[in-house]
């Protein structure tokens, strides 16, 4: 049992340095000046998920910005009280893991084809739970050298494994590319991208990412940042090659089908005063992990309840403020906040005047 209350947890910003560069449109909505793109397109929302690939042990951790907790990692602190924070079903079933990690991605070029582990090729490979299925709300973008914000995703039709290997060996990065569906995307677009399937984001895409919570990503293509080269096992992980190909989806599709495999429909409805919830990503998608949007209009509000498990959000744009246990936090645009299990609702009201949209992220199983 509990003895601890726990109430709001406001999170310090996690930029994450990647194989690919941008991260201007995050500076812009993070209000840094003056924007610019860079090593550090990622941002981890309230994680308690390391990068595997930082030379600092605590890259990927997000750290708690509450005054008496200022500077704490959100890990250090779920440890403390695991089942309190997390609830105890969500805490019998995956201990101090919350289930599910969360990026906001701004590429100013195309991510390296890749593809992930499902669990059960996790398990065998790198002795992890989880694997890492992901899905993708689309929440803006830019166009860079004439191109519209796409994304790659799904092996065409006469692809086999050992033409793909082929082209991996030879780094014909062209024919690799034309042998994935490129699909022009709008803010607003949700995919849902399975373990397995081949995919890439595409240069110019400001994506929120949902995914279950691992940092496990075979890349077929061996590029580099200038001056810097990157070891084989960046690639292929460090299990070589054949288990590398072992864990990609050969499956082929036309692009009708692949669209009718990935892309999410969403399901809106009111939930509120002058406000309104659209499920994003669901239990009917996935059992992974699930993602609601919620739009609280011109002093509007919304609940939240956490009595069975916890949750995370950010704050897409607009002003507002998050009520619980008597206390009331200002939430401005790019905020993150980590909510944990609670018996009293998490209240958000939007400001006079102004528009609060909130993405909420959700643990396996959790229903929002």
């Amino acid at each position: 049992m509990s003895k601890k209350t726990h109430s709001v947890l406001l999170m310090d910003s996690m930029r994450v340095e990647r194989t690919y560069t941008g991260g201007k449109l995050l500076d812009e909505w993070q209000s840094i000046h003056p924007a610019k793109d860079g090593l550090k397109p990622e941002e981890w929302i309230a994680s308690s998920t390391p990068s595997r690939y930082a030379p600092d042990p605590t890259t990927g951790l997000s750290r708690i910005r509450n005054d008496e907790m200022k500077g704490k990692f959100l890990k250090d602190y779920i440890a403390e009280d695991p089942a309190g924070v997390l609830g105890k079903k969500h805490f019998s079933e995956f201990a101090e893991n919350q289930g599910f990690l969360t990026k906001i991605i701004d590429s100013d070029k195309r991510l390296n084809i890749q593809t992930h582990p499902d669990r059960t090729q996790a398990k065998i490979l790198f002795d992890s739970d989880f694997g890492k299925s992901e899905a993708w709300y689309v929440m803006g973008g830019r166009t860079i050298d004439g191109e519209e914000p796409y994304i790659l995703m799904g092996f065409k039709p006469g692809m086999t494994r050992e033409r793909w290997e082929d082209l991996v060996d030879k780094q014909d990065i062209t024919a690799m590319e034309e042998s994935l569906h490129k699909v022009t995307i709008s803010k607003g677009d949700v995919f849902f991208i399975p373990s397995g399937m081949p995919h890439a984001i595409g240069s110019g895409s400001m994506i929120a990412e949902i995914q279950e919570p691992t940092d496990i990503t075979f890349r077929v293509e061996k590029i580099s940042h200038p001056g810097k080269t990157y070891p084989e096992e960046t690639y292929h992980q460090g299990v070589g090659y054949k288990k590398m190909f072992d864990c990609f989806d050969y499956t082929t599709f036309s692009k009708e089908e692949v669209l009718k495999k990935t892309k999410v429909k969403h399901i809106t409805e009111k939930t509120g005063i002058n406000s309104v919830k659209t499920e994003i990503i669901n239990k009917d998608d996935t059992p992974f992990f699930s993602m609601d949007r919620v739009v609280i209009g011109n002093s509007g509000s919304w609940q939240l309840d956490n009595s069975m498990g916890f949750a995370s959000c950010v704050i897409l744009e607009g002003r507002g403020t998050i009520t619980h246990l008597s206390k009331t936090y200002t939430l401005n645009r790019s905020d993150e906040v980590f909510l944990p299990c609670s018996n009293e609702t998490y209240v958000f009201h939007g400001d006079e005047g102004s528009e609060l949209d909130i993405l909420f992220c959700y643990p396996p199983g959790r229903k929002s």
